[in-house]
């Protein structure tokens, strides 16, 4: 009977640890608040661009991106607001948000910035279509 037990006991352990659950990596901080501008809006219609090019207009935008997320700002040419912005995971390189408004605008676009954190791009998808900003950060403060 112990010896049955023994030889039991590993297979009855391994089936208990099993493998490991895959969790998504921390979203790492940017390592400094980042302030960020673009002064150009591409716009394509609801069903994409397709073979002609986005429409480009200028419309002012910045935003103060927290280093760990979090509250931040978002000023479009008429105006600031308190914008939230949450960590997400991409496939593109780089530190990933959401950001959501919802005082004088409503917002909900995802802001990719580039691992240099020179560069980032805002993007909005909505019945409107897509809009998308490119500009440059810094540190804020700088």
């Amino acid at each position: 009977m112990i010896r049955m037990l023994l030889i039991a006991a590993p297979l009855i352990l391994g089936a208990c640890v099993g493998p490991a659950a895959e969790t998504a990596p921390p979203a790492f901080a940017l390592g400094v608040d980042l302030a960020c501008d673009a002064g150009d809006l591409q716009q394509c219609p609801p069903g994409g661009c397709g073979a002609a090019a986005p429409e480009t207009m200028t419309l002012h935008i910045s935003l103060l991106v927290p280093e760990r997320g979090g509250a931040g700002r978002f000023c479009i040419a008429t105006g600031c607001e308190d914008a939230q912005f949450t960590p997400t995971s991409s496939p593109a390189p780089g530190w990933a948000a959401r950001m959501h408004t919802r005082e004088r605008t409503q917002y909900d676009a995802h802001l990719q910035i580039a691992p240099d954190l020179r560069t980032f791009s805002l993007r909005q998808a909505d019945a409107d279509g897509v809009k998308t900003w490119t500009g440059i950060c810094s540190a804020a403060g700088s």
